[in-house]
């Protein structure tokens, strides 16, 4: 839903973490309701570091984004197929 359009603006994205069962997901730290759970988050960041400002201004602005939160040098994005978007953003958040 957002990685492909993504990809196109800035380039190659690496994935950190997308779908997580439960146990990886208590394990890594998550929260219960975590979006991971479902398939609908990603902790990304571009493989070109230049990249990074680019990436972060197109998500904020893409219609589909739910959630979008940044920390050191990487990106938490979430979407939900199933209800409108939140477009929730919190740069600096992990720090």
């Amino acid at each position: 839903m957002l990685l492909e359009p993504a990809r196109q603006v800035v380039g190659p994205i690496l994935t950190n973490s997308g779908f997580r069962n439960e146990d990886v997901n208590r394990h890594v730290g998550g929260v219960r309701n975590s979006q991971h759970l479902l398939g609908q988050a990603a902790d990304i960041r571009p493989k070109d570091p230049q990249q990074f400002h680019r990436l972060v201004d197109f998500l904020k602005a893409h219609q589909l984004t739910d959630q979008l939160l940044t920390g050191n040098g990487w990106l938490h994005i979430s979407w939900n197929p199933f209800a409108p978007p939140r477009h929730f953003v919190r740069i600096g958040y992990y720090k």
